[in-house]
Formats: C-alpha cells, structure tokens, sequence
C-alpha cells in the first residue's frame, strides 16, 4: 500500500458501541448572550509529569491581557485507555467524524511524519531513522486510544485535503508499517526537478530539492493547524516526527551553481511554448521559475508563522526526533543537531507541548506524551473585553492560593463586530419555535465552486473517473493516477467498462475500451441521454482490478457542455484527465463543447474561494469541432487549487461552466 494513497484514510474517530458520555458544564450552559463572547480555555495543571485531578473551579484564576474573569463552567476530562480496533464503528460521514471531534470530551491529535527530514546526519553520512519510530508509534497507538479519541496520521506528501474520517486504526498499523519502504523507494513530487539540470549540477538540485520538500511540509502544517483551529476552541495536538524543522535563508549562490538561465522560445510540438523540443529535455520556462522561487523561499519567517498561528488556534506541538542522540563528526553538523533542537524545544514550549529530542529511548518519550494528553480541565468564561476588533488576545491561567502559573490556552482571536451582530442575529432568530426546528435540520449548502472543487478529491484514488455531458450523450474519462503509474500498476495497459445507470439503477447504456500500455487514460463515450443519467460506473481489470463510480447532477444550462481536459509536457504527449492534479511543468486544454450559437464569452482563473485572479487566460473557439478552447502552461501558479470559470451568453440566456484543478 502506497503511503500516500493509504495515508488519505488516516483521520480516525474512535468511538465504541456504547451510550453517549453526559454532556458535561460547558456543553450545557449557553455560549451566547447579547454582546458577549464565551471562551473556553483548557488547562493542565501538571505535578509529577501526571495531571492533578480533584481540583475545583475555586482553585483556579483566569486572567485575560491581565484582567481577571469569573468562570462560568468547569469541567474535568479524563481519557480511557486503549479500546480493541473491533469495538470501533465507523462514523455514518466525514462530516460527522468533524462534528464529534468538536466535543470537548474527544481527545483530538494528529500524528505528522515528514518522510524527507526524518534522517540523521550521522558520523560520516546521512541516515534514514524511519525505522527507528515505527515501533514506538505503533505502540503510542496501541497505549492512548480510548472510546473518545479521534487522531490523525499524515506525512509529508500529504494536504490536509488527504484527511478522510474513519474509526478503525488497522490501516494507520499499515500505514507506519510501511513508511520506510516509501520514504526511500518512491518518489515525490520534488523529483520532478531532476529534469532541470544536468548531472554535473546533481548536488545543486538536491538542495534545491530539499527546500522543495521543506515547503511542502510547511505548507502543511500550517494548512493543519488552521484545520484543527476551526474545529473547536479546546487543545488539539500534533505529534510531529522529524529530525528538521528547516529555518533555512533565501540562497541566491544555488541559482548560480545550477545554470539557470531565462527560458527561449521555441516551437514544442508544433505549438509556440518554451524549452527544447527534443524528447525528455527539461522545459526552461517551469525550471527557471521553479528552481528561482525554490532559492529565494525564506523558511525562518515560516517557522515563527507556524509558532504564532499553534498559538492562536490552540495546537499543541509535540515534537518527536527519530534519530535520537547524534553525534556528528564534524562541528558544523554537531551545531546543526543542536540548533534543530532548540528549534523543536522552543516549538514545543510556546505551545504547551512537550518536545523528545536527543533521546534514544522513543518509548519513554511516547509514554511522556500519553501521560500528558491523558487528562485535563475545561474552564469556561465570558470575556469582559466587548472591544470586538478582530484582535488578538493573551490568556493566563495559574492557581489562586499561590499564583503559580498553569499550563493552559494561551491565545485567541476576538470577533470583528460583523461577527458579534451575526451571532446576535442568529440567537435571536432561533428563538421562534419553527426556526429552530429549521435550524436543527439545515444542511449547509456548498457554493458552486466548492461543488467543483470536490472533483479533486478523486484524484489519490489509483484510478480517477469523470463525465462530461456533451451534446451526443456522455464522454466517460478513464485516469491512472500518479502513484498507480510510478508504482507501475497496469503498466501493461487495462481493460475499460463504463455503464451509465438511470434512477431506478437500471442500464442507459455501457461500453468498453481499453487504456493502452503508456497512455495512462481513455476516453469512452456514451450514447446515453444525459437528462436520464444519474450515475456512471467503471471497472478496470488487469492483475489488480479496481472499481469506480460517479454521481451526475442535474443537467444545467443550454449553451455549453461540460469540459473535458487534457495535460501535456514536453516530456508527455496530450491525455484525457479525470483526476485534476498537475506538476507546474504541465500544460492544461480545457474544451467545452458549444450546444448553440454564441454571441460572448469569457473565461477567468479563480482561487479556492471563488476570487477572480489577475491571470490571463486565451479563449478561442474552433469552429470545425465546435468547442470553446483554453490553453495555459501552469507554470506560473504556486501550489493550490484554482477554479478555471466559463460564462457563455445568447441573448438573454446565461452559462457558467466552472472547472477545478490543483497544482502540487
């Protein structure tokens, strides 16, 4: 099992067949009254490495930016230990699995292994220390997973978009199981720089690649802790296992000593583009940009970035270093270990973690970790500061009888007075008897372009299935993803089913193909009636078969059809896409099929959340096939999903065709 394709099912909710625990205090008193705003603050008032239990709302003080506040709730959370895998039920969806970690009486933690800095310097050489947490993590597992738990497990080539919500831990077994094996043989996305240099630059490159893959894992983290931080206001954890968090410099000599020079124009493929048209030559125009944005990145500005945001979401850091005690044979690598360290020390203490570092004992250290997330205390107050400016603001806890501080919250971010009055609004709505019954049932809805964004969750599956409605019936896309193609499944081609399905589940029609050794996808048309077509389904066979389906909406709209999308390189010929993920070095066509005549359209590059982008994109239109064309080389975007957005218009009727794509 790749570890990238298993690490998407890595967030787990445990929770055992058993009655719901009593809402505690803080659960049942009102977190709203007009103009003001309740904060919930846990505490861990620590003696003896173990948390001290019996103690009483009197014996604590809370005081925010120094003013003291009353508690209004108190309550002492206390986590049972480990629960068999076989009493665990899956929860119903993702959205429940969210909804039950924002109870305060469920642990909340994430396990993150970066699997490119996770090795040792060594005496004389570079070691990969993978193997030496596999077991302590396992075991960490096997000691803390109570009834209440819900945990997460990434590594570094993950997003947080990866995360999928489950109960069961017997994959996360797997998972660790196998992080070795994956950190040493397969490749990442950072590989794809091998081909913008020559081999006499090879040490150059792998820097640059190594600045690469500490982006990546910056852009992570940061990513997770404001996914934590929304859940609830109460602590989640974060196990970090790596040997580096890079606090490395903007490095203008690696542009120098790898060659990087401005891309020519040339004709690739009988289009106008950049780089050498010779096969498996690097395309200048991705490489210059890539190689100049990797040397100038600024990690030290990214690490107290990511110190600040813990704080103010409430994340605890738990940094836990595989490599143990080290010991380099030179200087600079024995000030290098030590400076990593103080790193992982100060990460953990401004967050209220606990950092295991240059101890050759992990289990010890893991121990250290369950005992600290074993228990703890939930104080709730409303503030007495209704300066609602959006503003940052410090808490302290410490015990009353001698004013000795206390591990707890440190931070949270006030509301703006837009939000204070939309809270107001909404409580004083749900006091009429039929709003609240409204309310309890509403489903919030997604935007049209967090619809099309979900197209991309398809893309880790190994292989990716997408239909388009076109005006002949339907055009059914078959994809090997990336990780099915570099581990070589169906390397040797596969056989293509596709049937479209109409509501009573009965056959509108099938078909078959084939994705021919290399190809990596097929397109399958359909002469189904796309207003009768409510799903699509596929198999592929081979060695290691696979199945996949998708649900069709409604049909919307008159002028235009749905895109289909090919991506290209230099180094790659045209192919269909179903799963939208692409390298900064590939090209995106996008057609859309023209239903009736047109008299204007426009195309714009959104971001993730519908913000239209200062992006030119060329439309064209080809009137012998009858599409809509947009041609782009992706080089130019960093590291996100986009949304590519057609509006289409015949007097007075209006089309607007939104089509999603990440770039990793």
């Amino acid at each position: 099992m790749g570890i990238r394709s298993a690490a998407c099912a890595a967030l787990v909710v445990l929770v055992v067949q058993q009655p719901p625990p009593r809402p505690t205090q803080a659960q049942q008193r009102p977190v709203f009254r007009g103009g003001t705003h309740f904060v919930r603050v846990d505490a861990y008032p620590i003696q003896d490495g173990k948390i001290v239990e019996d103690l009483e709302a009197a014996d604590f003080e809370v005081l925010e930016d120094g003013q003291p506040q009353t508690i209004e709730s108190f309550d002492f959370v206390k986590f049972d230990t480990f629960t068999p895998d076989a009493a665990r039920r899956d929860p119903g969806t993702v959205r429940e699995g969210f909804d039950t970690a924002a109870d305060p009486r469920h642990r909340v933690f994430v396990i993150f292994v970066d699997l490119a800095f996770s090795q040792s310097t060594g005496a004389f050489k570079s070691t990969a220390d993978i193997s030496y947490v596999t077991q302590p993590l396992s075991g960490f597992l096997n000691r803390i997973l109570g009834p209440r738990d819900l945990y997460g497990f990434l590594t570094s080539r993950n997003s947080v978009k990866d995360l999928v919500l489950q109960r069961s831990s017997a994959v996360t077994q797997e998972q660790i199981a196998d992080m070795f094996r994956a950190s040493v043989i397969d490749r990442d996305d950072a590989d794809a720089l091998d081909q913008c240099g020559d081999p006499a630059v090879a040490p150059v490159l792998e820097s640059l690649k190594a600045r690469h893959r500490a982006d990546a894992t910056y852009s992570t983290l940061s990513a997770l802790v404001a996914q934590l931080g929304s859940i609830r206001q109460e602590r989640k954890s974060v196990v970090l296992v790596t040997d580096l968090l890079p606090r490395w410099r903007p490095d203008r000599s690696l542009l120098e000593k790898a060659g990087v020079r401005l891309p020519q124009a040339r004709m690739a493929n009988g289009r106008p583009g950049t780089g050498n048209p010779v096969q498996n030559e690097r395309e200048d125009g991705y490489c210059a940009a890539e190689l100049q944005r990797l040397a100038l990145i600024d990690f030290d500005p990214r690490y107290r970035e990511l110190l600040r945001d813990a704080r103010r979401e409430n994340v605890a850091f738990y940094p836990l270093t595989p490599a143990g005690l080290q010991a380099p044979a030179a200087l600079p690598g024995t000030r290098a270990v030590q400076s990593a360290a103080d790193d992982f020390r100060s990460l953990a203490s401004e967050t209220d973690g606990i950092a295991v570092v240059t101890s050759n004992d992990l289990n010890a250290g893991i121990r250290r970790i369950a005992d600290d997330l074993a228990a703890y205390y939930v104080l709730g107050y409303y503030t007495t500061n209704t300066r609602w400016d959006g503003g940052v603001r410090n808490i302290k806890v410490r015990f009353k009888a001698n004013g000795n501080p206390i591990r707890a919250r440190r931070q949270y971010r006030a509301p703006t007075q837009d939000e204070i009055n939309a809270l107001a609004s909404g409580a004083a709505a749900a006091s009429a008897p039929t709003v609240k019954a409204a309310v309890a049932g509403a489903v919030a809805i997604a935007t049209p372009v967090e619809q099309a964004l979900t197209v991309l969750e398809r893309a880790s599956r190994p292989f990716s299935v997408y239909v388009a409605r076109t005006s002949a019936g339907l055009s059914v896309v078959a994809e090997l993803s990336a990780a099915s193609i570099q581990a070589g499944r169906w390397k040797d081609g596969a056989d293509v089913a596709v049937a479209a399905l109409g509501g009573s589940g009965e056959t509108l029609a099938s078909a078959h193909t084939r994705i021919e050794p290399g190809a990596f996808s097929a397109v399958v048309p359909l002469a189904a009636d796309p207003a009768k077509a409510v799903r699509v389904t596929a198999q592929i066979g081979g060695a290691t078969p696979a199945d996949d389906w998708v649900k069709l909406d409604p049909p919307s709209g008159s002028l235009v059809g749905d895109a289909l999308a090919y991506r290209s390189s230099n180094r790659t010929a045209l192919r269909a896409v179903a799963g939208f993920e692409f390298a900064r070095n590939e090209r995106l066509r996008a057609e859309w099929p023209v239903l009736r005549p047109l008299d204007r359209r426009e195309v714009r590059l959104l971001d993730h959340a519908g913000k239209p982008l200062a992006v030119e994109l060329p439309l064209s239109e080809d009137p012998g096939k009858r599409v809509l064309v947009v041609e782009m080389s992706l080089s130019g975007l960093v590291r996100g999903d986009y949304v590519v957005e057609l509006t289409a218009g015949s007097g007075s009727a209006v089309d607007r065709r939104l089509l999603a794509i990440r770039i990793k």
